[in-house]
């Protein structure tokens, strides 16, 4: 068997796939054993979302869940316990909660130190896990093989090839792309106020979990300017409440299962009223009215003072959206098409303000903030940035308000549509039609294999895609429950078509 795989990017995602692709070799699969891993940052494992930072840089799942491997619940908590020696010296402060929430480069510690120990034991199986420190800037099919050429010029050929690539950022499109003092992404927080003088007015264009670590990052490290965020539907993210997790009624692949033989395709206000459905079981109390959607808060000090309150006990609706992520892909697979679109267009920016929630321990800091004077909140939407008598300004829409700035951080998170995603490997792939963009986000997938549609329509078996690249046909790509669950599946539906070829090819050798 000489067959070779390559998986592009070393995150989160790409550990759950290599532990579950060992437990495919364990269980006698027989499947390629040479595995190219290509990561264009500096350390392997941690990915974007988790890379060495500042502290300030908090988990918004607690310590006792979060982990890469679906089937190894509680292993980051248990690493913590222990393996003190291996993080103590940069974490000094910092005291394990299993209801608390840790510092993300800290889980980055523990995903590197994680593959790691998936490469030795890889090793023991007779899988050879090559490292490589590359970015692959296109992938040319010759045949059945793909060819990868790198940023180095290091040009390797694979069989198959998984995207793996995690949290890519927003191409930088307009005149100001290469303007000093715009910045493209806040990270890494701890490099802020050596980009940015500690007296500088600061526009930070977004309102959610990166936009956050920010503000944090930038006043904890001695900024003195004003800092503003603007977020353009005015939404702001919750506090998490003390909820554990719940074994959900409705919200459960038996129910769905059975509402979908009954009804079909659900419609948008059926799928609200299921998750309305789990929060009444919970909370023990009866619908009351229709549906409506949460405005954005009028005034955010206001709303984090009533979040922060909130927050000091369980919250059930909270822990009925979590409840969603087994289910999410069935949930979003039901719906009908256009429902979709109403729901990204309508409710979208409301969700994920809801459902991707924060510690109470950034929630009072930002209160804090906003109660000093030196933080400032703007919601609605704004125009493109154009510099102006040696500034910066950001005009509001439809006003004639003006906001000038010293320095602008882009902190609006990863692009769902494709095209708007900085990459050259993505850029040449979808201009050569081995991938197409999906009309709701990312790139066109077949959901059962994970199997890339290219422009003729047609799927490649040689070719597949995991992640926030998957939003269009998954939904919510971004938790990494998910995504390993994701990885589970692509790696159990891989071993199935893989392996029955590669016995009936080693048959006709012997």
């Amino acid at each position: 068997m000489n067959s070779v795989i390559a998986l592009i990017g070393s995150g989160s995602t790409a550990l759950s796939f290599i532990h579950h692709y060992l437990q495919q070799l364990e269980a006698g699969a027989a499947l390629p054993r040479t595995m190219y891993l290509f990561e264009k940052r500096a350390a392997f494992g941690s990915g974007a979302a988790y890379e060495a930072d500042r502290a300030s840089n908090l988990l918004n799942t607690k310590t006792e869940f979060i982990t890469p491997f679906i089937d190894q619940p509680g292993d980051f908590w248990h690493w913590l316990q222990t393996q003190p020696a291996l993080w103590r010296h940069q974490f000094p402060g910092y005291t394990p909660e299993a209801d608390g929430y840790a510092p993300r480069p800290l889980f980055g510690m523990y995903l590197e130190d994680r593959l790691k120990a998936l490469v030795k034991r890889a090793a023991s199986l007779g899988l050879n896990v090559v490292q490589l420190h590359a970015e692959v800037l296109d992938i040319q099919q010759h045949g059945n093989r793909q060819v990868l050429n790198t940023d180095c010029n290091l040009r390797l050929v694979a069989d198959y090839v998984f995207l793996t690539c995690g949290t890519l950022p927003a191409r930088r499109n307009n005149a100001l792309a290469e303007h000093p003092h715009v910045l493209n992404t806040p990270y890494p927080v701890s490099t802020l106020p050596a980009r940015i003088p500690a007296e500088a007015a600061v526009g930070i264009l977004g309102a959610r979990l990166s936009a956050i670590d920010a503000v944090i990052a930038l006043i904890e490290q001695g900024h003195r300017g004003p800092i503003t965020l603007h977020s353009r539907s005015g939404y702001f993210p919750s506090v998490r409440g003390t909820q554990g997790r719940i074994q959900p009624r409705y919200l459960s692949d038996e129910y769905l299962a059975t509402l979908r033989a009954s009804k079909g395709k659900l419609s948008l206000q059926e799928l609200i009223a299921l998750v309305q459905k789990e929060i009444m079981e919970l909370e023990g109390t009866e619908l009351r009215g229709d549906f409506h959607l949460p405005a954005p808060p009028a005034s955010l000090e206001n709303y984090l003072q009533d979040e922060i309150h909130a927050a000091a006990g369980p919250r059930a609706w909270q822990a009925a959206l979590y409840a969603t992520n087994p289910i999410i892909d069935q949930l979003w697979a039901a719906l009908h098409e256009e429902d979709k679109q109403k729901f990204l267009d309508n409710y979208f920016s409301a969700f994920m303000a809801y459902r991707v929630s924060i510690p109470v321990e950034n929630a009072r800091k930002i209160l804090r903030y906003l109660q000093s004077g030196q933080l400032r909140f703007c919601s609605g939407s704004f125009g493109r940035p154009q510099a102006m008598d040696g500034g910066l300004v950001l005009r509001m829409d439809g006003e004639q308000i003006v906001h000038h700035y010293d320095y602008l951080i882009q902190a609006m998170g990863s692009p769902r549509q494709v095209g708007h995603l900085e990459s050259e490997l993505l850029s040449r792939l979808l201009q050569r039609g081995v991938l197409q963009p999906h009309p709701l986000g990312g790139v066109k997938i077949e959901a059962h294999s994970y199997c890339a549609e290219g422009a003729n329509g047609q799927t490649n078996p040689r070719f597949r895609v995991l992640g926030e690249l998957t939003t269009g046909a998954f939904f919510f790509t971004s938790a990494l429950d998910i995504n390993a669950r994701h990885a589970k599946r692509c790696v159990e539906q891989f071993a199935t078509v893989f392996t029955p070829a590669a016995k009936d090819i080693e048959a006709a050798q012997a």
